[in-house]
């Protein structure tokens, strides 16, 4: 019968990897989705984005197989095998994470201010159908306030407030908007702060869930070296038990 500690890191190695592959087939499944809806115009992610997701879970989904396969059958080569491929993508993810949130600091900000006074000096209804869409579902209205539109030489358009914009054009809609400019019940917040904000939280949760997955990843490591080094020194004892039986 086989040690307690070599079954306990067997059951333990097979159900994270079991959690790996499920993983890694998400986000290739999420990755072909976002292609297609890339080609239809609807996706914001880049094909380089996409395409490195989706390396990363193939990459993961293997490495997983390979993790299940050594620890049920407590192949030791396997196991080293494994270890070292994840190892590797530990590395990849570590680096990639850390350079995209750089790249996010250093480049972000600004792009939002710049987009608001291009727009106000254009003719036509895209970008103002953009902003209406920014401003109703993030409730803002600006970029840094409704003081904005007072600089761009611009009345506060109805998105802004939360009872005329839902409304199609007409009398009713005209009056709610004029009621709201005179109470100035319109938006206080600019949509700079109110993005930045979900993008902080989004961040966040990000971050958490990257750390606890490669926690995760780093026990597998663990688990496997020491698995593999277990099963090599319980195969030694058994030898040297038989060859001093045999001798005996």
């Amino acid at each position: 019968m086989k040690p307690r500690n070599i079954r306990c890191m067997k059951f333990f190695l097979a159900l994270f990897n079991i959690v790996f592959i499920l993983f890694g087939l998400v986000i290739m499944a999420i990755c072909v989705i976002n292609m297609r809806e890339r080609k239809a115009g609807q996706s914001a992610l880049s094909r380089g984005v996409l395409s490195f997701l989706f390396t990363l879970g193939l990459g993961l989904l293997i490495t997983a197989i390979l993790g299940c396969v050594g620890a049920l059958r407590e192949n030791i080569k396997i196991l080293y095998v494994y270890a070292c491929f994840l190892i590797f993508l530990v590395s990849v993810e570590v680096v990639v994470g850390v350079g995209g949130a750089v790249l996010s600091a250093w480049v972000g900000g600004g792009e939002l201010r710049v987009q608001f006074y291009r727009n106000s000096t254009e003719d036509g209804q895209q970008p103002q159908v953009f902003w209406d869409n920014l401003q109703s579902e993030n409730q803002c209205c600006g970029v840094d306030g409704p003081q904005d539109y007072e600089i761009v030489h611009r009345d506060i358009p109805p998105s802004c407030c939360a009872k005329a914009h839902p409304l199609r054009e007409g009398g009713a809609r005209r009056h709610l908007h004029a009621t709201c400019l005179a109470d100035k019940s319109y938006y206080t917040h600019g949509c700079e702060e109110v993005l930045r904000q979900k993008k902080a939280l989004k961040g966040n949760i990000f971050i958490s869930n990257g750390v606890i997955f490669t926690l995760l990843e780093i026990v597998c490591i663990v688990l496997a070296l020491w698995m593999a080094k277990s099963v090599r020194n319980e195969r030694r004892k058994l030898q040297q038990n038989l060859q001093a039986h045999f001798e005996s």
